[in-house]
């Protein structure tokens, strides 16, 4: 029988034995943290504009600010009269009574059933109709909460029932419809007029902010994870400017494929930048990570690997590494704490001439 020749790819083989000699240097990976850094350009914008509307018919009973008045967060802006405002104030109202009424109920059913004047199914039939009760009224604070979150009024359910009890339903309804800035800046415009009825998603007022800059940071999908928490600055000339992370989602740019996050700055720092594209830097929050000697890690078609030692026994690890510092690199994944790594011929050992792995058989 001829001979058949066989080589091996020394990446598909599990474990190899070191050469006779000396064994060759190694370290042990130390665990230790590590803070991910990463840079991307923004493109700043100064100043905010928002169009005030309501998702829901209204009419405007009161204006309180002109055109160029400045505001704070908070203040009122206009009063409106909101049917579907009202209705949802008086469900929402309707269902605390029925709670209560479930609570009181099935507390009576409890004695009851103890002085054994009731059976167990009366008593479970109460559980459910407090059950049902209670979920119809977080369904109807829901609906009230999303409307005051559209007027930018700060309320909770209990402060509200509290009101509603001391001052009434009606008193309470009329206060709710007063529309709020949803933060400081300048009222650009008022294109509604008092008495006028306005349709769902009609224009009431226009605020203009001129205290903040926004910066929206371009980065790929895969690096989204590395920008959360930790640290955002944007080196100026004058010095480091830290950015805030707005808590919005990441929007998808289509033109470049890049999602974009937001961050603002203080405007007077970003005044003169208004529209440029200006580059800053992330650094994340600390991770959990081994750190060996830059020595150890070799990389070939985009993968990076380390040769670890077990006795006299060498095998290659595909390792996720991050970027080196001070000749160190930190080992994300692939090994484990006191594991032992080639520090010197580690890509000789890994990437041997392929002479050394041709064996033949019979």
């Amino acid at each position: 029988m001829k001979p058949r020749l066989l080589v091996t790819l020394v990446l598909l083989c599990p474990v190899w034995m070191a050469q006779a000699g000396a064994p060759p240097p190694s370290a042990q990976a130390q665990a230790g943290t590590w803070r991910p850094t990463a840079q991307a350009f923004a493109r700043v914008s100064v100043g905010r504009e928002a169009v005030l509307s309501l998702p829901f018919a209204a009419q405007v009973i009161a204006l309180h600010v002109q055109p160029g008045a400045q505001v704070a967060a908070g203040d009122e802006l206009a009063r409106v009269d909101a049917p579907l405002l009202r209705q949802h104030l008086a469900t929402w109202e309707q269902s605390l009574r029925e709670l209560a009424l479930a609570r009181k109920r099935l507390s009576a059913l409890n004695q009851a059933e103890r002085d054994q004047a009731v059976t167990r199914r009366e008593r479970l039939t109460g559980e459910q109709q407090l059950s049902r009760s209670e979920g119809q009224s977080r369904l109807a604070w829901d609906a009230l909460a999303a409307d005051l979150d559209y007027l930018h009024t700060q309320a909770d359910a209990a402060s509200l029932a509290r009101r509603i009890d001391k001052q009434g339903l009606q008193v309470v309804a009329q206060s709710l419809g007063d529309l709020r800035a949803p933060f400081a800046g300048v009222v650009a415009g008022r294109p509604a007029v008092l008495g006028q009825q306005l349709a769902a998603g009609e224009p009431l007022l226009e605020i203009e902010s001129l205290d903040q800059a926004y910066l929206d940071v371009g980065v790929a999908q895969a690096e989204l994870p590395r920008w959360r928490g930790g640290e955002t600055r944007w080196r100026s000339p004058a010095g480091s400017v830290a950015l805030t992370a707005l808590q919005s989602a990441p929007r998808y740019d289509a033109a470049s494929g890049l999602w974009l996050l937001r961050f603002q700055a203080s405007a007077a720092a970003l005044a003169s930048r208004d529209g440029a594209w200006v580059r800053v830097e992330h650094l994340g929050a600390p991770e959990a990570v081994l750190w060996v000697p830059a020595s150890a890690v070799v990389a070939r078609n985009g993968k990076t690997w380390c040769v670890r030692q077990r006795g006299e026994r060498f095998e290659p690890v595909e390792v996720g590494v991050g970027t080196r510092q001070h000749g160190r690199i930190p080992v994300i994944s692939g090994l484990r704490a006191g594991d032992r790594v080639v520090t010197e011929g580690a890509y000789e050992l890994l990437y041997r001439d392929i002479k050394d792995l041709i064996r033949f058989e019979d």
